[in-house]
């Protein structure tokens, strides 16, 4: 739990201080939505890739990866 909202806490105060430095006005419904969806795509572009790289350095690991599926 302590991870979590450390976690999300982290998030939170880096917009803050980006809205801050670039002089925009600072709204909680912002940042609370942007909060809530990059740390998402992020992970989302993250994973895409690893499964990109794996699917060019081995075949036989994707190949593996869709049989543990079925």
């Amino acid at each position: 739990m302590f991870f979590f909202i450390l976690f999300f806490s982290f998030w939170e105060l880096f917009f803050s201080s980006v809205f801050d430095r670039y002089g925009l006005p600072e709204s909680q419904t912002t940042i609370f939505l942007l909060v809530a969806t990059l740390p998402v795509l992020l992970d989302v572009l993250f994973k895409y890739l690893i499964f990109r790289h794996l699917n060019r350095a081995s075949p036989a690991t994707v190949a593996t990866y869709h049989a543990m599926i079925e």
